[in-house]
């Protein structure tokens, strides 16, 4: 090994399931022995399991989306081809091997250049030949649908032993590109282990996961009772007693999301449980609204005179069928939304002055450009200051 692995080798922690990885830094060729194991042993589960529904005594459990499909086919067939369908996978499990095996990239200084070599069994690795020889990364799982970015994941123990999450420094792009990170331009790495990526641990890493999952738990390097993806039962909640119900009467029961209680309220949190309120971010950020704010739509939607105004009525089933993409939505859709409270010539409504009738998203909600290219449209709905 390197100079500077050899100053911050410490042993190689290997987990309950026998994944060898870098503790701050050990070998990543042991690592990468251990891989094979971790993706085995991780579930592939994709929603289909077998549950019994007799009990109704018992605390309702996860069903999986292909159950739903009995009595919800249009919802899963529009739910398939939305990004909350593909926002974590294992590696192994897709096209990613392909796309970055035999390819190198520049990360740029301290960091160097990365190679990228697959084992021929699914698994995927980065080498930085000019600070660490020939020893192998692992990249075990890949956050984001693909609509935007798609940026890799490995599990590893900090030097307290801690488990870390590191983002890697490299995405791909929907164009097919490969590049930074979104966020990592201006990154420095403060461990051996940051080389490969941004490290988060503790509540940040549970929640990232946690938002692009359905079930997961972090469990030293691994994932236990994993269900990929932001499938129906992470916002329905627990099926089975839906189901046994559904099942066993001639008229199936109502069933959404949440209780009869259910508000705009309710629904906000429930959203913005992963796309952030206000309480995530901290009060310079709700005074200035940086730019990078837009990400978190609930957080301009609060703020807006359409929710103020509405007696807080709005809300984000308002404009978006949450099982829909917005790839396939028409344009002129999002337009009659706003016209349903802004309709010129009626005495209650407000219309626009400029443009009654078209381009409202374009002005009030435009598509605000962020780091490497992704563009998210400000939710803080407004006139704005030239």
């Amino acid at each position: 090994m390197t100079r500077l692995l050899s100053s911050v080798v410490a042993a190689v922690a290997v987990s309950a399931l026998g994944v060898a990885t870098w503790r701050g830094l050990s070998s990543p060729s042991e690592i990468a022995s251990g891989n094979r194991v971790a993706r085995s042993a991780a579930s592939s589960d994709q929603g289909v399991r077998e549950v019994a529904f007799a009990d109704s005594s018992t605390e309702p459990t996860l069903v999986g989306r292909e159950v739903c499909r009995e009595c919800h086919a249009e919802n899963h067939s529009l739910h398939s081809n939305h990004g909350h369908a593909a926002t974590f996978h294992l590696v192994s499990q897709t096209d990613l091997v392909s796309k970055f095996a035999g390819k190198s990239f520049d990360s740029g200084e301290p960091y160097g250049t990365y190679e990228y070599h697959s084992d021929g069994q699914g698994g995927l690795f980065a080498m930085l030949p000019a600070r660490f020889g020939n020893e192998p990364y692992p990249l075990q799982y890949v956050l984001g649908s693909g609509q935007h970015a798609q940026t890799m994941l490995t599990l590893a123990p900090g030097v307290d032993g801690q488990t870390e999450g590191i983002e890697h420094r490299v995405s791909l792009y929907p164009d097919g590109r490969i590049d930074l990170t979104p966020g990592h331009s201006k990154m420095t790495p403060q461990s051996a282990l940051e080389y490969f990526g941004d490290a988060s641990r503790g509540t940040p890493l549970q929640r990232c996961i946690y938002c692009h999952t359905t079930s997961a738990k972090i469990v030293g390097e691994s994932i236990e009772d994993l269900i990929p993806s932001v499938n129906c039962e992470k916002c329905h909640g627990p099926g089975s007693e839906h189901v046994r119900l559904a099942r066993a009467a001639p008229k199936p029961p109502p069933y959404s999301v949440g209780r009869d209680t259910w508000d705009t309220e309710s629904e906000m949190q429930l959203c913005g449980d992963c796309h952030r309120m206000p309480r995530s971010v901290t009060e310079k950020e709700i005074r200035t609204y940086p730019d990078l704010l837009v990400r978190f739509q609930p957080i301009g939607l609060l703020r807006s005179r359409c929710y103020l105004e509405s007696n807080r009525e709005l809300k984000c089933t308002t404009c978006h069928n949450p099982h829909q993409t917005l790839r396939e939505m028409d344009a002129t859709d999002h337009v009659q939304d706003c016209l349903s409270c802004h309709q010129a010539g009626t005495p209650t409504h407000v219309a626009c002055p400029v443009e009654p009738e078209t381009g409202c998203v374009e002005c009030h909600m435009p598509a605000i450009d962020l780091d490497q290219g992704l563009q998210f449209h400000d939710h803080w709905i407004r006139v704005r200051e030239e």
